[in-house]
């Protein structure tokens, strides 16, 4: 079990998703806003858990909003629609969000930081297989990329074409026999082929 510090006594949070820059404790800022400054501040905190001792000041005017701006930032507990653990959307990602990206200000974030970097990887991958799989002219550092891709789209349930996976196992197989791919393509295709009799 893990603690996160607020305002008042500690809260116990089970399995806190940890952020890769911020961890899994709330991160003072020396701010003295309470919490009803930071609630009045934006309507959307009304109804979520906030850590007043994080609040950052905002700055309205690098904000991209139509009617209400945000007047502080504030490490919020949020839940993951993705994997459904609980996580910390920190103020300090804030800030960068609507202050130096302009996310719309009432964007949320819906994802821990986790399942936003499986998302990111899952999407490069599928692009780069994209871009590769009907290529011919692919060196061996290349081949050895796409195969690894192609095995992770299909343990991801993102590609369904066995004999695309076995053409380019046998590609694997003539032209970089001694790679980790071809080692691990070998081994998926495996778990595809039906046990002997």
């Amino acid at each position: 079990m893990k603690h996160v510090p607020g305002s008042g006594p500690e809260r116990d949070v089970l399995d806190l998703v940890p952020h890769p820059r911020y961890g899994t404790a709330v991160v003072p800022s020396g701010c003295t806003a309470t919490a009803e400054d930071i609630r009045s501040s934006f309507y959307g905190y009304s109804d979520r858990t906030i850590y007043p001792e994080s609040a950052i000041l905002a700055d309205f005017s690098r904000q991209n909003f139509t009617t209400f701006p945000r007047g502080y930032y504030v490490d919020m507990l949020a839940v993951c629609r993705t994997c459904a653990r609980p996580f910390l959307f920190f103020a300090r990602e804030q800030k960068y969000w609507y202050e130096d990206l302009h996310f719309y200000i009432d964007t949320d974030c819906v994802h821990c930081s986790a399942c936003r970097a499986a998302s990111h990887e899952h999407r490069d991958r599928l692009r780069r297989y994209a871009e590769h799989v009907g290529r011919d002219d692919l060196d061996l550092n290349e081949l050895a990329i796409l195969v690894g891709d192609a095995v992770f789209l299909w343990q991801a349930g993102t590609l369904h074409d066995e004999q695309k996976l076995r053409w380019l196992r046998n590609l694997a197989r003539r032209r970089i026999p001694q790679d980790r791919a071809t080692a691990s393509i070998d081994r998926l295709i495996a778990g595809l082929d039906p046990a002997p009799r």
